[in-house]
C-alpha cells in the first residue's frame, strides 16, 4: 500500500483535534493531515475469489464495510447484514471466471446475499439490463430505480423530489436532478450503522455551479446526518485541472469521512490526479481512489484500508 508523500505536498499540520465519543478521547496532541489522501495501489497479488467469499460471509458488526470498485461508476459494499451494489455496467465482456475480485459480478458468488441494486439514471454508463438476470440466482434481491425503468420486474422506483423509502431496516433517501433532460438521482443509504452516498451523474464542470445542484447538496447537509462513505463522481473543470467548485463545495458541506471520486471508468489514473489535486487545498475529508476493477477496500472506526 502507498500513500502520498505528505511532506511534498505539504499537508502535515500540528494542532489539537477533538475526536469525540468515536476515537475514546475528547482531546489528544497530533500530529495531522489537513488532508488525508491514501494511494491505495493495488497488491501484486488479485483478490481471490475466496477471499471474496470470506468477506461475504464474515460476521462483522455494524459500522464496518467491505467494499469493491466495480468500474466507472459501480461500487459493491458489503455491510454486516446487505450487499448494496451501485450503477453496475459491464463496459466489456467479463473475465472466464467474473467475481468481485476482478470487479464483475457472478450471480452464483452473491446468491445469499441480502442484496439491494442501486441505479441512478437510464444512462448506459451506468445502468446496464443484465442486473435483472440476477434475481434468478440471488434469493434475496431488490431493485432501487431513480427513473420509470421499462420493466416488468418487481423494482422500488423513486420519483418523486427527494424521496425517503424504507426498506427493511435500510432508509433511502434522493436528490433528483436533469441536468441533461434525463431524470436523475443520487442516493443516500442508511444501513447498519452506516451513511452511503452516491451521486450517480450529480455533479458539475464549472467554478458557478447550478443552482440545483448547490440547493441539493444544501438539502443533504440539512439532514445532518454523518457520510461514512461517499463515491463522487468527477468530471473535472472547464478551463483546466480535475477539482471543482462543485467538488470543493460538496466536501465542505457534507463532511464525509472518507470520499473515493469515480466516474473515470478506462482512465483510473485520474483519480490518483483527483485526489493529489484535492489535497493541495484546505478540506478536511480522506480522499482515497481505486486503481483498477476490483480493488477490496474495507471502512472500520471512521477509517479506510486497503485489502
Amino acid at each position: 500500500m502507498g500513500w502520498v508523500d505528505a511532506d511534498a505536498v505539504g499537508l502535515w499540520t500540528e494542532g489539537k483535534v477533538s475526536y469525540g465519543d468515536n476515537y475514546g478521547s475528547s482531546h489528544m496532541r497530533v500530529i495531522y493531515w489537513t488532508v488525508l489522501v491514501s494511494a491505495l495501489s493495488g497488491s501484486a497479488a488479485a483478490t481471490t475469489a475466496q477471499s471474496v467469499r470470506d468477506c461475504l460471509t464474515a460476521d462483522t458488526g455494524v459500522g464496518i464495510a467491505t467494499f469493491w470498485y466495480i468500474g466507472h461508476a459501480g461500487w459493491a459494499v458489503k455491510t454486516s447484514d446487505h450487499l448494496l451494489i451501485f450503477d453496475y455496467r459491464e463496459s466489456h465482456e467479463p473475465p472466464q471466471e467474473p467475481s468481485l475480485a476482478n470487479g464483475f459480478i457472478d450471480a452464483a458468488e452473491i446468491a445469499d446475499q441480502a442484496t439491494i441494486v442501486f441505479v441512478t439514471h437510464q444512462h448506459g454508463d451506468h445502468y446496464d439490463p443484465k442486473i435483472f438476470q440476477w434475481s434468478d440466482t440471488v434469493r434475496d434481491i431488490r431493485y432501487v430505480f431513480g427513473w420509470n425503468v421499462a420493466t416488468d420486474r418487481e423494482t422500488v422506483r423513486m420519483l418523486g423530489s427527494r424521496e425517503t423509502r424504507e426498506i427493511g431496516a435500510v432508509e433511502i433517501s434522493t436528490i433528483n436532478h436533469e441536468f441533461d433532460g434525463v431524470p436523475e438521482v443520487a442516493f443516500l443509504v442508511t444501513v447498519d450503522g452506516l451513511v452511503i452516498y452516491h451521486s450517480g451523474d450529480h455533479g458539475t464542470v464549472t467554478d458557478d455551479p447550478n443552482p440545483t445542484f448547490v440547493d441539493n447538496i444544501d438539502y443533504l447537509s440539512s439532514l445532518r446526518r454523518q457520510i461514512d462513505l461517499a463515491f463522487v463522481s468527477t468530471f473535472g473543470r472547464i478551463g483546466g485541472g480535475l477539482v471543482n467548485a462543485g467538488d470543493r463545495y460538496t466536501i465542505e458541506k457534507l463532511r464525509p469521512r472518507a470520499l473515493f471520486p469515480m466516474h473515470r471508468g478506462g482512465n483510473e489514473e485520474l483519480y490518483e490526479r483527483f485526489a493529489r489535486e484535492i489535497s493541495r487545498e484546505d478540506v478536511k475529508t480522506a480522499v482515497y481512489y481505486a486503481n483498477r476493477r476490483g480493488d477490496r477496500f474495507t471502512y472500520a472506526g471512521g477509517r479506510v484500508s486497503r485489502k
